[in-house]
């Protein structure tokens, strides 16, 4: 029987170290912290969500929760003691971001920032802390032009369409105003025909007129 026991000990030493291993990791509330697994996109000034969360869920209200940038751990926002610490968040970073806790209970938090720069590309670095124990997932952020993808004739024509309306709205107008002068001054001469056409009917005749046509009468005389 002993040397039954002393043979079958050192086979059953593995198992049962990974065993008293996945028990002591548990009690200890040991967790895996998931990003997204890939490279989020957004557009320069619009906002962007990077979510991420703890595996196996559970309850991180009273966890340390937060995001930051490598190389120099710029804090992009903190979350300790059940507020954010926005104190502690990187200038570039300040009244841009808001934690969305709806989920935290179960593990889940997601990271808005707002008015997206084309700084705010790179890398990401989101972590949970429980007492000493902590873990992290890295993400990717792409920032991108919204016009980069427009086709280059759209370009051109919109480049172009303003000076090609700038012309029209001149060329209208330049024609509204030339009629408007043609008018007046076919209105002008009218006035002046009218006028001189009355003045020259009713000009008296001419010095000596008279004198002529009495000589002559008398003359047939």
């Amino acid at each position: 029987m002993a040397s039954l026991l002393s043979t079958s000990l050192p086979s059953c030493l593995p198992s049962l170290l990974l065993v008293l291993l996945q028990l002591s990791s548990s009690s200890a509330g040991q967790f895996r912290v998931i990003g997204p697994g890939h490279p989020i996109r957004a557009l320069v000034g619009d906002e962007v969500e990077l979510p991420c969360r703890i595996l196996p869920g559970k309850n991180a209200t009273g966890m340390e929760v937060g995001w930051y940038r490598p190389p120099f751990s710029r804090v992009v926002h903190l979350y300790r003691n059940g507020k954010d610490q926005d104190e502690e968040q990187a200038p570039e970073y300040r009244g841009r971001t808001e934690l969305l806790k709806e989920t935290i209970g179960e593990g889940k938090v997601t990271l808005r920032i707002r008015h997206v720069r084309f700084s705010d590309e790179g890398g990401f670095t989101c972590f949970f802390r429980d007492h000493s124990y902590q873990e992290e997932a890295a993400m990717e952020l792409k920032v991108e032009d919204p016009f980069y993808w427009i086709n280059p004739g759209v370009l051109v024509l919109i480049a172009v369409l303003p000076v090609l309306l700038l012309q029209i709205t001149v060329g209208l107008v330049f024609l509204c105003l030339q009629r408007r002068l043609r008018g007046k001054l076919r209105a002008e001469i009218e006035n002046l025909h009218r006028t001189f056409g009355k003045s020259w009917g009713t000009q008296p005749p001419p010095p000596g007129g008279l004198d002529v046509s009495l000589s002559s009468c008398h003359l047939g005389k």
